[in-house]
């Protein structure tokens, strides 16, 4: 037999045995689609419109009420920057409620127009603002900033540059009580400026050579907004929140990789038969199904304990500042991930589909439930937030969230909440995994 003919031969061989195996060729066929399918789902609301970062949200409670107040809250809801919540016609917040949500992490600015609002802006003065807001979300306070300066151009009008001229003088020193004088200086220093641009322009002469100044980017900010930071007191100050993101979202995929590959080892037994040789030794057939998740379950324990001692020391993520809270977190999310392994490893046939499918199921789930990057930054409609929320990825990372950017002990409402529901897939996973090993393994 020549070398092409045996080649062929070969070739031939391990195509039937490939074909055979109906479940994982499908799955070698289906994963490449199926994870594009993902990806382009999470990134068309992650990028806007114009393929640009998605809008910043901002929560605002509208206190005083009046037609002007409700003109820069509808100016606030065109602007490029900023996502504006909640959605007309829905429920307006409280002050509290508001500030209660940025204590809660479930927003990260929220701006309340306060009452006096309209009279301020139609008298040509500076308007009252409060903003409650996380520190440590410098990205889209920026973004929040150019958006407020949009809508109170839009809002005051030919007023807005004297009020912000006035207010820059202000910040310069000088005192709020000469506040008329401040005004009606500015207002004759803006007519000056602006007419110094009308006759560059009509010269040809404006440096940019986009047909005006750019004074939102100058001005970012200069409105006057008195800011309230929520912080944890605990939270470290080299820690941002995409790093802190990025440490819990890794941590949960590689466990979720880690913890499929140990109980894939379920497998191989059956293969090797070593449930006829724990039979032999009168030991309970359970016994074997059990040892595959005190193994694995060891083994994840290890690979946190390395994960995050790396991240303390190395980003300062202060994982032992409540070791209560970690261990709790950590066992709580080892149980979910350990029962979806072993419902993998109890129901693949052979070791090609348990890869498949674990692969196929771990990169769906990182991807749409916030593994990667935090997709509860985007506008999401009801029935992609259905899916994010009922993925294993979504409920570990918040915690995880919760526990290093939010400091929430595990006794907090909502870190109950995301514990319960980790425990609960924990429950139902690991129920459904003894099912399938007692019928596939044991024949009972």
């Amino acid at each position: 037999m020549n070398l092409w003919k045996a080649s062929c031969t070969i070739a031939r061989k391990d195509l039937r045995i490939y074909f055979r195996d109906r479940t994982g060729m499908l799955l070698g066929f289906a994963l490449p689609l199926v994870l594009v399918g993902a990806f382009g789902f999470v990134m068309k609301f992650a990028m806007g419109k114009e393929g640009g970062l998605e809008k910043s949200t901002l929560w605002v409670a509208d206190l005083d009420g009046s037609p002007k107040s409700r003109e820069f809250v509808e100016a606030l809801r065109g602007a490029s920057t900023v996502r504006v919540q909640p959605k007309p016609g829905e429920k307006a917040p409280s002050a509290e409620e508001l500030r209660k949500k940025v204590e809660d992490g479930e927003a990260h600015h929220a701006l309340l127009v306060e009452a006096g609002f309209g009279e301020s802006i139609g008298g040509g003065r500076l308007p009252r603002l409060r903003m409650f807001r996380d520190p440590g979300r410098e990205m889209e306070s920026q973004m929040i900033s150019v958006g407020l300066l949009q809508a109170f151009f839009s809002t005051a009008g030919g007023k807005s540059a004297p009020i912000l001229t006035a207010r820059a003088l202000q910040l310069m020193g000088l005192p709020e009580e000469w506040h008329d004088r401040i005004l009606a200086i500015a207002t004759g220093f803006s007519s000056g400026v602006e007419g110094l641009f009308t006759d560059a322009e009509k010269e040809g002469r404006l440096g940019d050579g986009d047909g005006g100044p750019d004074f939102q980017s100058v001005m970012a900010d200069f409105v006057p907004v008195e800011r309230v930071d929520l912080k944890p007191p605990g939270r470290p100050k080299n820690l941002s929140y995409m790093l802190a993101h990025v440490v819990s979202g890794t941590g949960v995929m590689m466990l979720m990789f880690g913890l499929v590959a140990c109980a894939s080892l379920l497998i191989r037994e059956r293969e090797q038969k070593t449930l006829d040789r724990i039979r032999l030794a009168a030991a309970p057939a359970d016994s074997l199904l059990l040892g595959k998740i005190l193994f694995a379950g060891i083994c994840g324990a290890l690979q946190l304990v390395l994960l995050f001692a790396f991240g303390s020391l190395v980003f300062d993520v202060s994982a032992l500042r409540d070791p209560a809270t970690l261990i709790v977190v950590s066992l709580a999310t080892l149980l979910a991930i350990n029962a979806f392994g072993m419902l993998i490893a109890t129901w693949a046939g052979t070791q090609k589909q348990a890869e498949g499918v674990s692969t196929l199921i771990i990169l769906v789930m990182s991807a749409l439930g916030g593994a990667w990057f935090p997709v509860q930054l985007f506008d999401l409609p009801l029935p992609a937030q259905i899916v994010t929320k009922c993925t294993l990825t979504h409920w570990a990372v918040s915690a995880y969230q919760g526990m290093f950017w939010y400091g929430k002990g595990w006794t907090d409402p909502t870190m109950l909440g995301k514990l319960g529901v980790l425990l609960a897939f924990a429950l139902v996973a690991g129920l459904a995994a003894r099912a399938l090993y007692r019928r596939r393994y044991v024949g009972v």
